[in-house]
């Protein structure tokens, strides 16, 4: 989750020119905001109050005060981090289809002279075990001054284990303090129980009017980790922090002990999550049209009356599963409808542009790498491999080597460090792995001075223009490698490769079609089996589980030509591009896309995929260290969405490992410039700047319960359309 209500607008001093320039003044380049926020360990307990300011903050209450009940579709994603989607590792992924929600809000005022009440029903937050019922109800009684940005207002919110059982949890609120003359500042308490599990956190938290100094104190409660509290002061130019293993009553300063670590508010280390692209020459904003909402007919009853997201990354339903083939749903575009067919297919067809990197510049990327020896071993997911090398690792040959076991917890990746331990090829073997930081699957062909990585993009069945895949209706693809049976059984997902896998265990090569229609569209069929290479629709995800293929099944690369030896489907030289096939039981296996009224594939277009090599230069800190010349695969899907940076969770939280400078520029011809939209900050160290910071307790106590309740009875019925869609009225 992210600290995304506190924002300070960054002044550009821009160079003056006599061309127009991308950073030039009116552009949408010089025009995008920056949103810059602190993270410390002391500010945790008032996380998730943030999220959920930022979250409600799209539902654009000041537009309806006083015009009764209105339903709003929220993108939960941009304010909520959902740690437990599974769509990474192995698979292609599908992270980045937009994760709506609706709620309900309530806005009333009785005149200018009243407060605003401001009212919302959350009935389906979070997913999987976080998934929870949330009213929420904020009384304001003042609002925002030069003096007091805070206003005066009261939070109340509670949570429920859904609106129909109504099963309490907890629940929490925010006050803001305006009691203490010349100060501002607010209270916050938080508590809930999930099953077995408690936690419990609250602050009290006091400034100057002019925010230039102050003292709070902070902790949280947990049954997983204890309890920890914090005691902050600070001036204009530093902050003295104080913790311990306890509650309040055992911080040191409680007993004379002014000690604890002094951080900088004016030096900061900087951790960008968002960014967005623009134009290097005009400084406009890259669009992407990368889907659109729809709505669908939940029940059968002819009612149109649910939402959701079709596009390039798939389908987001309100309920998991709620569309099959077939499926009527309606584009609502500025009161223009239009309705499309829903098409789904048991796997998706991914075309790949082949790259290369030299070995001498894969030193110091991470691998991942799956065997047979790491699925037996229950304790670790996956291998960590890296390139070393005679002259800088100390071992005996330049090569892959096993480095490490990883194993995903419950905060991230843990790996394991080992002696290296290389992988050994004969001639003309393939080694198999996948790279975060180029973009997915990694392969390497013995003998060769380079590996290859992939630009990759799916195939929807769009692709019917001239000179296009399928503009013919169907497309012949020819396998050498990992080439699927057909339909796939529960023993056909046991071993890796071999009797008992999904793949032709004698030589071939194997012929597949593919085609835009017919009793099979979109999905490939096995010449040699003359069946769809699928899993049976009997097997569930707990059937797989146990078996090497949990995360779904690829092939080898198929193309529309052939090779005069099987090896070289994996020479660079001869083969530049191809195609592989994915297919499992979750959505981000499958291909979710619509057929318009003329029963076209609906093109959607794909993410910008740039090669990025990462320099001192270009990195916000001005220091690259280890990742000082390495290559990166960048994509930009629109709208603040570019991935491709690594992440690194080694303080325990989940930053990029680096962060670009504004201004770098990206593209095979320098055509993008980027500039980051959210900025996490974190304080350096100032050892020894505090002498004048005193902990103090502040004015007002840390409360230890609520006052109020979020008492706004039951979510109102609202029927037609969604007011307000991602923060966007309609």
């Amino acid at each position: 989750m992210k600290l995304n209500n506190i924002s300070i607008a960054l002044a550009l001093i821009l160079p003056m020119g006599a061309n127009a320039a991308y950073n030039d003044a009116g552009t949408d380049y010089s025009n995008a905001v920056t949103n810059t926020y602190i993270w410390n360990a002391a500010l945790e307990p008032i996380e998730l109050v943030n999220s959920i300011l930022c979250f409600t903050e799209q539902f654009n209450s000041v537009e309806f005060v006083n015009q009764g009940p209105y339903s709003v579709l929220a993108d939960e994603s941009v304010c909520f981090d959902d740690e437990e989607d599974g769509s990474s590792g192995q698979s292609s992924g599908a992270t980045n289809t937009p994760s709506y929600m609706t709620a309900i809000a309530n806005i009333t005022r009785q005149d200018d002279f009243s407060p605003l009440y401001v009212n919302f029903w959350l009935p389906e937050m979070g997913t999987g075990s976080d998934e929870q019922a949330i009213k929420f109800k904020a009384e304001i009684t003042g609002g925002a001054t030069d003096d007091n940005p805070f206003g005066a207002f009261q939070f109340n919110f509670d949570f429920f284990d859904n609106f129909t059982a109504n099963n309490s949890l907890g629940g929490g609120e925010v006050k803001t303090i305006n009691s203490v003359p010349g100060s501002i500042g607010f209270t916050m308490y938080e508590s809930a129980t999930f099953g077995s599990d408690f936690y419990e956190q609250s602050a009290s938290v006091l400034m100057s009017s002019d925010r230039s100094s102050g003292v709070a104190l902070t902790g949280v409660n947990r049954t997983w980790d204890g309890q920890t509290s914090f005691a902050l002061a600070y001036n204009s130019t530093h902050v003295l922090v104080q913790s311990v293993s306890g509650d309040f009553a055992d911080l040191p300063y409680k007993s004379g002990v002014n000690s604890g670590q002094c951080l900088s508010r004016t030096s900061f280390d900087s951790f960008v999550h968002q960014y967005d692209l623009f134009n290097s020459t005009t400084g406009a904003q890259v669009q992407i049209n990368s889907g659109f909402p729809i709505k669908y007919d939940s029940d059968a009853n002819g009612s149109y009356d649910s939402y959701g997201h079709i596009g390039y990354w798939g389908v987001w339903t309100e309920t998991e599963g709620a569309l099959t083939s077939g499926d009527t749903v309606v584009r609502d575009n500025n009161g223009v409808e239009t309705s499309y067919t829903y098409v789904n297919a048991p796997g998706r067809l991914i075309k790949n542009t082949v790259k290369t990197l030299a070995l001498a510049n894969a030193r110091g990327i991470r691998f991942s790498y799956w065997d047979d020896a790491i699925f037996a071993d229950n304790n670790y997911d996956q291998w960590v491999v890296n390139y070393l090398t005679v002259a800088d690792d100390a071992v005996g040959s330049d090569g892959f080597y096993k480095t490490g076991k990883l194993s995903w917890g419950e905060n991230g990746p843990e790996i394991t460090e080992q002696t290296p331990d290389q992988i050994l090829l004969s001639a003309f073997d393939s080694l198999y792995m996948y790279s975060e930081q180029l973009g997915g699957e990694v392969k390497f062909l013995q003998g060769q001075t380079a590996l290859t990585y992939y630009e990759q993009s799916f195939v929807n069945g769009s692709e019917t223009g001239s000179g296009e895949l399928l503009q013919s209706g169907s497309v012949t693809l020819t396998c050498y490698d990992n080439c699927p049976i057909g339909t796939l059984e529960l023993a056909d997902l046991t071993n890796y490769s071999g009797a008992g896998s999904p793949f032709e265990t004698t030589s071939g090569p194997f012929t597949y079609t593919f085609s835009s229609s017919g009793g099979n569209a979109l999905t490939l069929v096995s010449t040699n089996s003359s069946e769809p290479v699928r899993y049976a629709a009997s097997l569930t995800q707990s059937n797989i589980d146990s078996t090497p293929h949990s995360w779904g099944v690829r092939s080898g690369p198929m193309i529309t030509g052939s090779v005069s030896n099987s090896y070289d489907i994996y020479d660079p030289s001869i083969v530049t591009e191809f195609y592989v096939w994915e297919t499992g039981i979750q959505t981000w296996n499958q291909l979710s896309t619509v057929r318009d009224s003329s029963n076209n594939i609906v093109s959607f277009e794909k993410p910008l995929q740039l090669v990025y090599q990462h320099t001192d230069a270009n990195d916000r800190s001005g220091n690259a260290g280890d990742y000082d010349g390495q290559t990166f695969l960048i994509n930009y899907g629109g709208n603040g969405s570019l991935w491709g940076i690594p992440n690194d969770s080694g303080s325990g939280q989940y930053r990029p490992a680096f962060s670009l400078a504004d201004g770098v520029l990206l593209g095979s011809t320098n055509q993008y410039a980027v500039k980051a939209l959210d900025i996490e900050q974190t304080m350096q160290l100032a050892s020894g700047q505090c002498g004048d910071l005193t902990l103090t307790d502040p004015a007002v106590d840390v409360p230890t319960g609520v006052t109020g309740s979020a008492d706004i009875g039951d979510m109102p019925i609202v029927e037609g359309d969604p007011s307000v869609i991602a923060g966007v009225t309609q």
